[in-house]
């Protein structure tokens, strides 16, 4: 396979997509308006079948928030809506807790979805990249996740465009709290 194939994430220019999002944030757009736009966007342009969300983190409960995952099924969004940041929580809680992105290549395998696997195998998602989201004072703001139907890892392009896509929605949601 070579490496254009490889990628999970093909073709998509952070820098189009921020100059998107100033558009948006000029408007009278509301927050989750702006995030639903912005995983919408990531996943049409992506050219491969991938899931977006963008959890967003509550600091005063320690708790996970959907702020964006118009793809996946209400049932899904509402089991994992407001779940606890955690060292064994997924990965995008495990992300929050540890403040760093993780990887999780399997979902049926992987001890950090031992609580959660059953949620996303019936809904045919075997693989989760979850990246922390940090506003200008390294407030965690939430997390950015890519999820694939099959097994797999990242490839360094891919995790290089995730980090430009986080950016530009920290800037989205610091714009919006403000």
């Amino acid at each position: 396979m070579d490496q254009a194939t490889e990628d999970l994430i093909l073709k998509v220019d952070s820098q189009l997509l921020q100059t998107d999002v100033e558009e948006m944030l000029n408007s009278e757009k509301e927050l989750k308006e702006i995030l639903i736009d912005i995983v919408t966007w990531i996943e049409y342009k992506s050219e491969n079948d991938i899931l977006t969300s963008i959890l967003l983190y509550n600091k005063k409960t320690n708790q996970l928030f959907i702020g964006a995952a118009p793809s996946f099924p209400d049932h899904y969004n509402t089991a994992v809506n407001g779940f606890s940041a955690g060292p064994v929580a997924a990965s995008c809680g495990t992300a929050a807790f540890f403040r760093k992105q993780i990887i999780v290549d399997d979902i049926a395998t992987d001890p950090l979805w031992k609580d959660y696997k059953s949620y996303a195998l019936v809904e045919d998602l075997r693989s989760c990249w979850s990246t922390p989201i940090f506003g200008a004072n390294d407030e965690l703001l939430g997390t950015f996740a890519v999820y694939y139907t099959e097994p797999r890892k990242p490839t360094q392009n891919d995790l290089t465009l995730i980090d430009g896509l986080v950016d530009v929605t920290a800037s989205a949601i610091e714009a919006r709290r403000n």
